[in-house]
């Protein structure tokens, strides 16, 4: 059992191979976008932002400001790559004059 354990937290270690060669696939996007809305709403359930102490209350700031930086700075990534890897234009037509 420690093997399995040892070699799962070893994965996450490692960056994923898709990532190094470019865009995540898109269940991944999809899968990272979810866990961390869920996040901050479980956030607001747990506790209310109106009963928060105003500590709790900067620091559930900071962190919901940090995770939407995070998420921006993650899809300009993948935009990135994307338009990297975008295919040269068509050849346009033209019109060719035969005499």
């Amino acid at each position: 059992m420690a093997s399995k354990k040892d070699s799962a937290e070893e994965r996450q270690e490692r960056p994923s191979q898709s990532f190094k060669d470019g865009p995540l696939p898109q269940d991944t996007v999809v899968h990272l976008m979810r866990s961390g809305t869920e996040f901050l709403a479980a956030m607001d359930t747990l506790m209310p932002r109106n009963v928060m102490p105003p500590e709790v209350k900067e620091h559930y700031n900071n962190i919901r400001k940090e995770s939407l930086l995070l998420f921006r700075s993650f899809i300009d990534s993948q935009l990135k790559e994307i338009d990297k890897k975008k295919e040269a234009p068509a050849p346009r037509l033209r019109k060719i004059d035969l005499d």
